[in-house]
């Protein structure tokens, strides 16, 4: 049983927010500049994110068969396609309708920030390695759901650019399970792990900086559609979350991958769903919206879910 109470779990979810914060700061005050925000993240998706995927499954004990980690990919593909149909159903009845935000509102509902909000709450909450290396198997599916169910929600799902699933930190953890399931991790040598190390301790701090630096340059920018800003984070962070929160009560799989999904049930929408309305013909003023709210909002119901689950699941 997990001594974690909402205290507790406040105080770890509080920096990643305050580095937000802080990135938007740096926005607003000129110190982080809009034409640097590319190369920043391609640094950090690049380079920064596969050292880290290296330095925390290469070796993972957690992470060495097969089967556990097929089963943390499949939860990942399924959870984000449940989240995205449910809400797909349920958008008409908040007045969205198809050409006018229904499928951008379901992907960005559907969507959880899985990756650099989650990563810091993880190493957080459960320091072990473990725990980690999990969170980047469940993450194998998540891509999956997001090029195909995601995409394909808005363009047509024999349009769907699936390959775009096959991306650097993907391909990153794909080897490392490799190294894993071969016996291969063991001839890693211990100056790699350590650069890796140091590569990878950058890429959460960075990255949630230009979170919030992005989230500073879309604030006010569309008008209020207040359906949208009071129904997303009621699904997202508060009903969508039940489907999370029973596979992890009800399901036989690990400790590890109990306190993955937990905490991935949490999460508030990624802001990547801007992006991908932008890209593939979506609704981009309602992607921004769900992105906001449920950003905002989650600063105060992380700490209830997270501590909820976890004393549901006894983990």
């Amino acid at each position: 049983m997990s001594n974690l109470d909402y205290l507790s779990i406040l105080s770890v979810a509080v920096p990643v927010y305050l580095t937000m914060a802080a990135g938007a700061f740096a926005r607003r005050f000129g110190l982080l500049k809009p034409e640097a925000d590319t190369s920043l993240m391609k640094l950090s998706v690049m380079l920064l994110t596969p050292a880290l995927i290296v330095e925390r499954v290469v070796g993972n004990p957690s992470v060495m068969e097969v089967m556990p980690v097929v089963v943390a990919a499949g939860l990942g593909f399924s959870l984000v396609v449940i989240g995205i149909l449910f809400t797909y159903c349920v958008a008409p009845f908040i007045g969205l309708k198809t050409g006018e935000g229904r499928r951008t509102f379901s992907v960005a509902c559907g969507l959880q920030n899985y990756g650099f909000v989650a990563i810091p709450i993880v190493t957080a909450l459960f320091p072990d390695k473990g725990t980690l290396g999990v969170l980047f198997t469940f993450t194998l599916g998540v891509e999956i759901a997001c090029w195909t169910a995601g995409v394909g929600m808005l363009t047509g799902f024999d349009k769907a650019p699936w390959r775009l699933a096959i991306n650097v930190p993907v391909l990153t953890i794909l080897v490392s399970l490799l190294l894993n399931f071969t016996g291969l991790h063991a001839h890693v040598p211990q100056v790699a792990h350590n650069t890796f190390a140091m590569l990878g301790a950058c890429a959460v701090p960075l990255a949630v900086l230009l979170i919030g630096a992005s989230i500073a340059d879309l604030w006010g920018a569309e008008s209020m559609r207040w359906n949208v800003a009071l129904a997303s984070p009621v699904l997202r962070l508060g009903i969508i979350p039940l489907a999370f929160l029973a596979a992890a009560v009800f399901l036989p799989v690990s400790k590890e991958l109990k306190q993955v999904i937990i905490v991935q049930a949490a999460m508030p929408s990624a802001v990547f769903n801007i992006m991908i309305a932008r890209l593939y013909g979506g609704h981009a003023p309602t992607a921004v919206q769900v992105v906001i709210a449920t950003t905002v909002v989650s600063c105060l119901t992380i700490p209830l879910v997270i501590a909820w689950g976890l004393k549901l699941a006894g983990v």
